[in-house]
Formats: structure tokens, sequence, C-alpha cells
């Protein structure tokens, strides 16, 4: 097992190619939406699915002016550079013949041009574009100093806790629909606005006033040396601590209280100070008050890397190897199958978690179904766990490139049985091989939980190690959780 830390596996500014940087930049600026021409397709299909009325055809809007669009600037004889017009004018005819060759059917064209008309006297449709990046390619890097508009303000810095506000520009792109009296015709507009997001950034490290996050007694031996200890004559001590999740990165809402929380853990051998300061772009678009609290892993032994030792400090003496790791080891299979783990290191990490999601809880009323737990790699096994185990309904879950550990109890309709469980895999992933990951989520749709499974590639082709996708898939979990309550 590699730990996944950029020191071990690679820098942000290390990109398969820089075309793959550049179109992937492009992806995330054109707002987490969809913007393909199969997309399209599917959308046009989804509306087809359901009576097609006034608030189908201005769902559709964007891609009725991305296709048409299209269509003017090569009539026109302009390139893939030319400026998009603000503006396109579509025959109605013409659009109710590009919705039937997509079974979107709108009835006859006398029942569509009723609808088209009903379509401009409603409101301006708003889409979220995304941001983007100030150097989009290949040296760039993922952080929010390297977005347009990125500010930040200092609000007070000690050596135990730091706190400023981060803002940053991104975009919105507004569509409506207009008759063109007596011609038959449609017009459908779009305008994009860049507005400002802000959030407030706090920096927890140990000795800070409010205290640890949790306190739970920890092993910080591995589990092997332990067992071994038991023989006098090996002289092997063990080393206790605690599990405080210091430090950690807390982002806020900058105006209010939250309405949602999300406790994200990252994965084997990362830290939240180094790999999530600077990423709040990964979890924030503007259009949820989400407070997210970023802990980190205790640094322990591993039990399967019980025979690297290393020199430590001035005085040369031999420890062996540590890593930041939310539990301990046993057997690593190299991702031929799931590893070998200690429950019990597990364990102590689980009551921590737990602790956290009721201190959360208390800050929205005692309301644990606006607490969402979620993880990378080995903190998706470790939020998943903690999760199951909880006693009261969490408001979802949201998993990276992990999977269900084989000791976490799946209970058939259990408290967790209506939150929804969001699951994103990479199709080349090595080290979580989709051969036996998808038994654990069988696992769960057997016992009645509702799994939401994606495998989508890395456009960087990191494989396991996905970095700037990492943020796109978090921000549409979020929206497919939180949306529905503040649409209600």
């Amino acid at each position: 097992r590699v730990p996944e830390s950029p020191k071990h596996v690679c820098t942000a500014m290390s990109f398969g190619s820089a075309d793959a940087r550049a179109t992937f930049c492009s992806r995330v600026f054109a707002a987490d939406r969809v913007t393909s021409d199969a997309s399209d397709a599917a959308s046009v299909a989804r509306a087809a699915r359901r009576p097609f009325a006034t608030s189908a055809l201005r769902s559709l809007l964007p891609q009725v002016w991305r296709h048409f669009q299209g269509s003017q600037n090569r009539r026109s004889g302009g390139g893939p550079a030319r400026r998009k017009a603000s503006k396109v004018f579509v025959l109605i005819g013409r659009l109710h013949r590009w919705l039937r060759q997509h079974r979107a059917l709108p009835g006859n064209l006398a029942e569509f041009e009723r609808i088209c008309r009903a379509t401009s006297r409603l409101p301006r449709l708003r889409v979220r574009l995304g941001f983007r990046f100030l150097d989009p390619t290949g040296s760039g890097t993922w952080s929010v100093k390297n977005i347009v508009g990125f500010r930040e303000r200092r609000r007070g810095r000690t050596s135990k806790h730091r706190r400023s506000e981060l803002s940053w520009d991104y975009y919105e792109a507004f569509f409506r629909a207009r008759i063109v009296p007596g011609a038959h015709a449609i017009i459908v507009e779009r305008s994009v606005v860049r507005q400002s997001l802000t959030v407030k950034c706090e920096v927890r490290k140990r000795g800070h006033p409010d205290g640890p996050l949790a306190r739970e007694p920890l092993v910080i031996t591995a589990a092997t040396r332990v067992l071994k200890s038991s023989d006098k004559r090996r002289k092997i001590m063990i080393q206790k601590g605690t599990c405080d999740l210091l430090p950690a990165i807390i982002f806020r809402p900058p105006a209010g209280p939250q309405q949602w929380t999300l406790v994200y853990l990252h994965g084997l051998g990362s830290c939240a100070l180094q790999d999530y300061a600077d990423r709040p772009h990964y979890f924030f678009d503007g259009s949820i008050a989400l407070k997210v609290v970023v802990p980190t892993a205790p640094n322990r032994e591993l039990s399967c890397y019980d025979s690297w030792w290393e020199r430590r400090g001035l005085s040369g003496t031999w420890r062996l190897h540590r890593f930041r790791s939310w539990y301990d080891y046993l057997v690593d299979n190299g991702g031929v199958r799931e590893d070998a783990i200690d429950w019990a290191s597990l364990h102590v990490v689980q009551k921590a978690l737990h602790h956290v999601v009721d201190q959360e809880a208390a800050e929205l009323g005692g309301r644990t179904e606006r607490v969402i737990l979620g993880g990378k790699s080995q903190g998706c096994c470790t939020a998943l766990d903690a999760a199951l185990t909880f006693p009261r309904p969490l408001g979802g879950f949201i998993g990276l490139v992990g999977h269900l550990l084989g000791c976490t109890p799946v209970e058939p309709n259990g408290p967790q049985r209506s939150a929804p469980l969001h699951f994103f895999h990479e199709p080349d992933d090595h080290l979580m091989r989709w051969s036996w990951v998808r038994h654990g989520e069988k696992r769960l749709r057997d016992a009645g939980y509702l799994v939401r499974s994606r495998r989508r590639p890395d456009p960087e082709t990191h494989s396991h190690f996905i970095q700037g996708v990492e943020g796109q898939w978090i921000r549409s979990a979020l929206r497919s959780i939180c949306r529905p309550h503040l649409e209600r």
C-alpha cells in the first residue's frame, strides 16, 4: 500500500499532460454541469421520461443554446476560437424537430408553440458554471491561489490557531427564452455573470482554546509488535497516545450559521493541513450554507510495515516508520483483495468520529440528519464504518475511491437506510479494484440502503490517486444530498 500524500505519489503540478490538464480545467469551469454533446442528449432523454411542459423546456435551454449556437457558428464560418454569441435564433419548427429526434416528444407543432410562449414568461434559468484557473497548464496547481479572483484576508494568527477569509470568483449563466413576434421563432438568450465566493478558514492545532475534536485513548505501536511485547526478552515498549484528530481544517460560511456540516477524511499518508487547507473550492460552490471539518488521522505504526525502521532526530535513534493512518493494517494485499486490518484500532477512530458528529449536530440544533460523513480512499472506508455504526440517522455519505470494510456491520433497515450513500470509483484503480469492491456495495443494496455508485475516469489519469476531479465529485454529491431539502 502506497501512502496517498503528494510527497509520496505526485505533486499538484504533476499532470498526465498539459492537454489533459487544460481539458479538465475547461470542464471544471463548465459548471460541474453537463457540457458534452452526449450529456446534452442524455438531458433531453431524461426530459422525455416525464410529460413535456414549460418546466421541461426551460430546463433544456442550456442544451438548446449550446446546440444551435454551434450550428450558427458553422454556418457563419466561425472556428473553435470564435466567441460564442449571447443570443441564438431558432425557428420553432426546427426546435420541434430536434427535440423529436432525441425522443423528447412535445406533441404537435401548435401545442409546442404554446409551450414555447409559456416558457418565455417564466423567470430566467440559473446555471452555475464554476471557476477558472489563472494557469490551466501543466505548471499550474489545484490550489485556490490559482483561481481567478483569489483573495485572502487574515483574521488572526497564533502558533496554535489561524483564521482567515478566502475568496475567489465563480461564474453563473442565466438562460431565458423570448418569442419573436410574427416569425414563429424563439430566441434563447445567455448571459454570464462573475461573482465572488467567500469562506472562513480556521486552522486548529494542539493547544487551541476550544480543545481537540476528540479525546480517545490510542495505541500507537503496531498490533503485531504489541503481541510480541509479551516476550520480555524483546524489550518492546508499547507507546500510547490520544486520538485528538488534530491538526484540523474547518471551513465555515461567511455569513450566518451553517445549514449542513460535512466531516471529510483524507487518505492514508495525507494530512488535513497540507492537503486541504488551500482546497476550499473542493467543497463550496455557493449553493449550500455548509460547514466542512477535515480532521487528521493519528500518526501510528502499521503492522504490515513493522520492519521499516528509520533514524530520527539528531541523536540518530532508530524508530519504526509512522504513517498518518485511520487504522492499523495487518496485511497489505496490494489491491488484489481487501487488506486485513486491526479492528481495535478502527474502533478507536469510530468512537472519535461519533463524538465529532454529536458535536456538529449540537451546532445544528441536534439534527444529525444534517451531518454528512465522507472521505477518500482509506478515509472513505473509515467514514463509511462510522456512518453505518452511528445510532441515529445522518444526512448522507460521500465516498471516493474506497469501499465497505468487511468488518463493518450492515444492519438490514439500519439507522442510515434512508440516507443516500454516494460512491465514486476510478475504473483504472489498481488499489481498490472494482472486482471485489462491488461486493461491498451489493451488501448494502441487499440490506435496503440507498446506494448511488458511479465509475468515472480521472481526466488526469492518476488512477487511485485522484486530485482535481476529487472536488468535482464532492460538489456533485453535496448538491444531490442537500438540494432536495433546500427546494422544499
